[in-house]
């Protein structure tokens, strides 16, 4: 694929969301906010998309292949060194209560769309054509399961949302690159397209529209711990009032 701005900007960004999950990880020695399963697809996103790395797969280290070549490499080795840090260093801090869909529940989809589309135009089960095309849809159901656990843990860690935003900001980039190769190319790998439209459009759906139900549960949140405590100090001014002294409360001797 030729390098256009779109692309790179893209893939700079791309590059970035990966180190802020480091980042994040390793700044707070936890990975409670942070889906395994979200990290463990784009790890085998990334495994079947990229059959070009392996030695059965001969290619040129020249021009944009260096180029296409480190980056491959870098989302490959970031994402298992993200799931040691997860499933080894970190473990212990996984938030391992709320019930997410299994992981082999996306691996089953992505392959029956991967292999309704090869039926249709006569493409093998094990060409490398149908990897790349499990990649595509498993890479637009990979986000799933972190934007589902930070729902279901109903906090806003600022950090996990600009993670999110910016794989979007990629997602979008990639598609504004296809329309500008069909433009100036006449070129459109429909496969692709569809992926990066229905990703992006998840995206959308979690910014728009479960975003700010996070936000207003949080504001709730704070609300009601502010009428908690102005409902226990009440109750002390009472008490003092009727026994003309400073009485402590029992969770305040506590």
């Amino acid at each position: 694929m030729p390098l256009t701005e779109y692309r790179l900007v893209a893939d700079l960004i791309h590059g970035a969301a990966i180190l802020l999950l480091f980042y994040q990880i390793i700044k707070n020695r936890s990975c409670h906010s942070v889906s395994g399963i979200t990290v463990m697809l784009y790890a085998i996103t990334f495994t079947c998309r990229y059959l070009d790395l392996y030695p059965f797969y001969s290619y040129q280290f020249e021009g944009v292949s260096a180029y296409n070549t480190i980056f491959k490499i870098y989302y490959l080795v970031s994402h298992y060194l993200i799931l040691i840090l997860i499933y080894g260093v970190f473990r212990h801090t996984r938030d391992k209560l709320i019930n997410t869909l299994p992981i082999f529940a996306y691996l089953i989809l992505a392959h029956i769309l991967a292999w309704i589309t090869c039926f249709l135009e006569n493409i093998g089960q094990f060409d490398k054509e149908f990897f790349w095309r499990f990649s595509i849809f498993l890479e637009m159901l990979a986000i799933i399961p972190q934007m589902n656990l930070t729902y279901k843990q109903g906090t806003v860690n600022t950090t996990i949302l600009f993670y999110m935003s910016m794989l979007g900001t990629y997602r979008a980039l990639y598609i504004a690159n296809w329309i500008y190769r069909y433009y100036n190319e006449n070129i459109l790998e429909p496969i692709a397209f569809f992926g990066g439209c229905m990703q992006t459009m998840i995206y959308l759906y979690f910014f728009f529209h479960v975003y700010p139900r996070l936000k207003n549960m949080k504001s709730s949140q704070e609300v009601e711990i502010k009428k908690e405590k102005l409902s226990n100090v009440d109750t002390k001014e009472v008490i003092n009032e009727k026994t003309g002294k400073d009485v402590p409360l029992i969770h305040d001797i506590v």
